[in-house]
């Protein structure tokens, strides 16, 4: 089987990326009895210039990631979301696909919890990828020869690593 390999462009669509957000925080934040306290958008979709894939992130705050419980999950399971199982450190990852048979991403939700590490890592994420964007384009740009998604997605967080070490 061939590598798939990520395909970058210029973000210059922020304001239609920022539409779609306010259209699944609203779904979000009304769906019954939601454990959510507040949703972010982050990523390259929400930076004017940045080099995207195209995957809306949303940073999704919750009181505790024991309230996700499993009608929680269902209720994501009926607006098209479904989570990735993957050995994440203390946050969920739900995912929405542009269809179920290439199972390419289009929105990813990183559900972490309030007051965390996890979360200040990410706030701190978002304002290095505003103020590095020119350095992280072209780190991503140089990275995005012959891997695969998986081996980019990880080069990105390693990336990200890096910067909140220093």
């Amino acid at each position: 089987m061939q590598k798939q390999k990520p395909i970058l462009t210029i973000n210059n669509r922020t304001e239609q990326y920022r539409k779609k957000f306010e259209e699944i925080n609203k779904m979000l934040i009304t769906l019954l009895d939601t454990p959510i306290i507040k949703t972010l958008h982050i990523g390259s979709t929400s930076v004017d210039g940045a080099l995207t894939s195209g995957i809306i992130d949303i940073l999704v705050v919750v009181k505790s990631l024991h309230a996700m419980t499993t009608l929680d999950e269902k209720r994501l399971n009926l607006q098209h979301f479904y989570r990735l199982h993957h050995p994440y450190q203390k946050k969920c990852v739900y995912a929405q696909f542009s269809d179920l048979q290439s199972l390419t991403e289009v929105v990813r939700l990183h559900i972490v919890e309030e007051d965390s590490k996890k979360l200040n890592h990410y706030l701190i994420g978002q304002a290095i990828l505003i103020e590095q964007i020119q350095a992280f384009n072209q780190y991503k740009k140089d990275l995005n020869h012959e891997i695969s998604v998986k081996e980019y997605e990880n080069k990105k967080s390693e990336w990200f690593k890096r910067k909140l070490s220093v």
